[in-house]
């Protein structure tokens, strides 16, 4: 019977399978980016300031609170603000539009912003 002498390592290398090169893409799905927040004032209203670089929509869902312990949305690109007392909204905004979304104390929102994968995009709070 022979023997025959490997170099150290050499079994290891036999063994190990090879990695192959990744040829998965990534692919970026419309509106697969996606931000969360809450927001729930203390004792002064809170809000905060939903961007993106490209097109978006901002979901908001509260526990419905009643006036006077409502909630706003300001678009700045139009300067109007609306109220709502309905508990679910949506609000569409354009690239580099800012959508902001005031809460006065009482109310708790769980806020969603969607827009494109490689968008750069926000949620920040404001005064």
């Amino acid at each position: 019977m022979a023997v025959v002498a490997m170099p150290e390592g050499a079994l290891m290398a036999r063994t190990q399978p090879k990695a192959k090169a990744s040829r998965r893409h990534e692919r970026c799905e419309p509106m697969s980016r996606i931000l969360v927040a809450a927001l729930a004032p203390g004792t002064k209203p809170a809000g905060v300031a939903c961007s993106s670089s490209t097109d978006f929509l901002v979901h908001c869902s509260t526990n419905s609170a009643t006036p006077p312990s409502g909630y706003t949305v300001g678009v700045k690109s139009t300067g109007f603000t609306t109220g709502s007392a309905a508990p679910t909204f949506v609000v569409g905004g354009i690239a580099n539009d800012v959508v902001t979304i005031r809460m006065m104390p009482g109310t708790v929102g769980f806020i969603t912003l969607q827009t494109q994968c490689g968008a750069k995009a926000a949620i920040t709070p404001v005064a």
